[in-house]
C-alpha cells in the first residue's frame, strides 16, 4: 500500500517533513511518499473569508466541555480562510493525474486552510483514496507537537478508507459516541483526545477490516499508532510527572 503526502504552499516545510518522519519511524508494507516541492496553490476564488462567532462554533465539526490549557489565545468573533471539500479534493485529483499515481495509492493533502465542514480530515466519496487533513489549531485540542495527530489522522484515513463502505457506511457505523476508536466521528472536536490516547481500533471495527487488509498492513498500521502514542506521552511530559515508587532492596 502507498501513501503520497502533498503540502498547500502555507504548511511550514519542516513541520511536513517532522510528518514523515514520525510515518516511516517502524518498517512495513505501507509505504509513505513525502514530496515537499508540491506546493499545492488556492486560487483566489477558492478561499473563502468565513466568521467563526464563538468557540463553541471553533469546537464543533459540522456538529463536552472539558478545559483545556491553550497554547495560543483566540479572540471570537474570529475570521478565517476557509475552502470547500470539493477543491481539497481536486487538488489531490490533479496532483493525482500529473503524477502518473495508481487509482489504489492514497493521495493525502496537509493544509493550513480550514475547510468549510470544519472536519479534522476527510477523504473523497467519489474517490475515496484522496484525501485531506486540516493542519491548524491543533493548540486548541492537545497539548503537544501538531505533527504526531496529523501523523495519526494519515493513518485514520488510510484505515477508515477500508472500514466503511462509502459515506453512507460511515454515516450508519461510525462511533458518535466516543469508544477510543479509529472510527469515534469527533463530532465535539475535543473528544477526538480519547483515540489519540488510545491508538486502538475496537473489535467491531476490527472485524470489518480483517477480510479487506492483509494482517500485515493492519499490524503495521496498529505499531505506527502505538508509537504515535507513546511519542505523545512523552512529548506531553505525562511520564516524567509520575512519582516513582519506593524502592526495595529484598534478599
Amino acid at each position: 500500500m502507498k501513501v503520497h503526502l502533498i503540502k498547500s504552499s502555507e504548511l511550514d516545510t519542516d513541520m511536513f517533513t517532522r510528518v514523515f518522519d514520525l510515518l516511516t519511524a517502524v518498517p512495513g508494507p505501507i509505504k509513505f511518499y513525502c514530496d515537499p516541492a508540491s506546493l499545492i496553490e488556492y486560487d483566489e476564488d477558492e478561499i473563502l473569508i468565513k466568521s467563526i462567532p464563538s468557540v463553541k462554533d471553533f469546537e464543533k465539526s459540522m456538529p463536552m466541555e472539558s478545559r483545556i490549557e491553550h497554547s495560543m489565545i483566540r479572540e471570537f468573533p474570529m475570521e478565517r480562510e476557509t475552502v470547500s471539500w470539493d477543491t481539497l479534493f481536486k487538488k489531490c485529483a490533479t496532483y493525482r493525474r500529473a503524477n502518473s499515481i495508481s487509482q489504489d495509492s492514497f493521495v493525502i493533502l496537509l493544509t493550513d486552510k480550514a475547510n468549510k465542514q470544519n472536519w479534522f480530515a476527510c477523504l473523497d466519496e467519489r474517490m475515496p483514496y484522496n484525501g485531506f487533513i486540516h493542519t491548524d489549531d491543533w493548540d486548541h485540542f492537545i497539548d503537544c507537537p501538531p505533527e504526531f495527530p496529523i501523523a495519526y489522522e494519515v493513518l485514520a484515513l488510510m484505515l477508515q478508507k477500508h472500514i466503511f463502505d462509502g459515506h453512507q457506511d460511515i454515516r450508519e457505523a461510525v462511533h458518535n459516541t466516543p469508544v477510543g476508536c479509529v472510527s469515534d466521528m469527533c463530532m465535539q472536536k475535543k473528544e477526538i483526545i480519547l483515540k489519540l490516547r488510545t491508538a486502538d481500533v475496537c473489535k467491531g471495527c476490527m472485524d470489518r477490516i480483517k477480510n479487506k487488509l492483509p494482517a500485515t498492513t493492519i499490524n503495521h498500521a496498529l505499531d505506527l499508532m502505538e508509537s504515535l502514542r507513546v511519542k505523545m506521552l512523552f512529548a506531553q511530559n505525562f511520564r516524567q510527572r509520575v512519582t516513582l515508587s519506593r524502592l526495595i532492596i529484598d534478599e
